[in-house]
C-alpha cells in the first residue's frame, strides 16, 4: 500500500506541474455555487458534484481554496472552464452552498452505507458517475451486439488481491473473480487492439472476452462505443469498495451487468430483471453459462430494463430545493464506507 500511495502522490505532482497554469481564482461579483468540503474529500467526489451541479445551475462553481485542493484538482481546470477557486481573503456572493456545515443549502455527508444497506430508492443520494471522460465526450455511437460477455480493467495482483473487500463488505475481490473466469471454457483473453480488429467476425458472439489493461486497453473516450457491442459486462469490485464506474458506463449503453454488489446502486438492481447476480466463486461458472444461453428476446428485455433504470436514476439529478437539504455522496474513502 505504501508503494501505491507513493505512486499516486507522484502522479498528482506530475499532473499539477502540467496543469497549474490553468487554475483560475474567482474575482467577479456575480453569485456563485460555492463548495466547501473537508480535506478528505476525493477528486471523484468533487467531479461528481461539478458535473451534476453544472447540469442544473448556470452559475460558476467556486471551491474553497487550499493548497492540497489545488494540487489534486489542477488538471480539471484545464478540462472544465466553469470551475474556480475562491480568491484568498476576498468575499464571495453565494447563490447556493454545498458543504458539511449545518447552514449550507445542501448539507453534504458521506453516509453511503444508507444506500447499500437499503433496497429502496433514496432521493437525496447523488448518483455516482461514470469515468469523468464520458462527461467530456457524452455523445457516442452504439454498435450491434457482437460480444456475449465483456470484462475489462486492471487486474494487477498486488492491487486487487487483498483482504479489504472481503473484510469490509463480505465479497469476493477482483483478483479471485478474474482467476476463476480465465478458467472458463468460453473465456478469451485478448487485447483492446484484437477486440477492435475482430469485433465483426463473430469470434466473440458467444464468448466471454477478458481484456486486461496490462495487455493493451481501448482508449477511455472510445470505451463505451465498443462496450455497447456486448450483451453483458462482468463486473468485479474496485480496490477499496465494491462500486466501480464501469457498471454505469455499461448500463448507459444498454449492456446488462453481471455483478456481486447489486445493492450498491440506488435503488438496488434486481436479479434477472436488470442484472445477473453472483456471490461465491462457485456461482461464477454457472452465471457465465446462464448469460450465454439466454435467448435474444430475454436479453433484449433485460437491456430495455437496464436503459430505463439508467435514464431514470443515473443520467441526471434534480437537486431538492428545500432549505438545508441533505445530500448523500459516495466519497470512495474506506472510513466513509464502513
Amino acid at each position: 500500500m505504501i508503494f501505491l500511495l507513493k505512486k499516486k502522490i507522484l502522479k498528482k505532482l506530475k499532473e499539477f506541474k502540467s496543469n497549474y497554469s490553468y487554475i483560475r481564482f474567482y474575482n467577479q461579483d456575480k453569485p456563485v455555487i460555492y463548495i466547501n468540503l473537508n480535506h478528505r474529500t476525493k477528486v471523484r467526489t468533487y467531479l461528481n458534484l461539478f458535473f451534476r451541479i453544472h447540469n442544473v445551475y448556470n452559475e460558476p462553481i467556486v471551491i474553497k481554496f487550499s493548497l492540497l485542493r489545488m494540487i489534486f484538482l489542477a488538471r480539471w481546470f484545464n478540462e472544465l472552464d466553469y470551475i474556480y477557486f475562491a480568491k484568498p481573503f476576498s468575499k464571495t456572493i453565494k447563490f447556493k452552498t454545498f458543504s458539511h456545515h449545518k447552514k449550507a443549502d445542501f448539507r453534504v455527508n458521506y453516509n453511503y452505507k444508507k444506500i447499500y444497506s437499503c433496497d429502496e430508492y433514496q432521493e437525496n443520494a447523488l448518483p455516482y458517475i461514470m469515468h469523468p471522460v464520458n462527461y467530456l465526450h457524452p455523445e457516442i455511437e452504439t454498435l450491434p451486439k457482437n460480444i456475449g460477455i465483456l470484462m475489462s480493467g486492471n487486474f494487477e495482483e498486488k492491487i486487487y488481491n487483498t483482504s479489504v473487500i472481503q473484510h469490509n463488505f463480505g465479497l469476493l475481490n477482483r483478483w479471485e473473480i478474474c482467476n476463476e473466469i480465465v478458467n472458463h471454457k468460453k473465456a478469451l483473453s485478448i487485447s483492446g487492439d484484437e477486440l477492435v480488429k475482430d469485433l465483426f467476425t463473430g469470434r466473440f458472439k458467444n464468448n466471454l472476452v477478458l481484456m486486461k489493461w496490462q495487455s493493451g486497453a481501448i482508449p477511455t473516450e472510445k470505451w463505451r462505443h465498443f462496450l455497447s457491442s456486448a450483451d453483458f459486462i462482468f463486473c468485479a469490485p474496485g480496490m477499496t469498495m465494491p462500486m466501480c464506474h464501469n457498471v454505469l458506463e455499461a448500463m448507459s449503453v444498454g449492456v446488462i451487468p453481471i455483478l456481486n454488489y447489486p445493492h450498491w446502486l440506488n435503488p438496488s438492481l434486481k436479479d434477472n430483471s436488470d442484472c445477473l447476480v453472483y456471490k461465491d466463486v462457485s456461482d461464477i461458472k454457472t452465471i457465465i453459462d446462464k448469460a450465454l444461453l439466454l435467448s435474444d428476446n430475454e436479453k433484449k428485455e433485460m437491456a430495455k430494463n437496464v436503459i430505463e433504470y439508467y435514464k431514470r436514476y443515473y443520467e441526471s439529478y434534480v437537486f431538492n430545493e428545500n432549505k438545508n437539504s441533505e445530500l448523500v455522496v459516495l466519497n470512495e474513502n474506506i472510513k466513509d464506507l464502513v
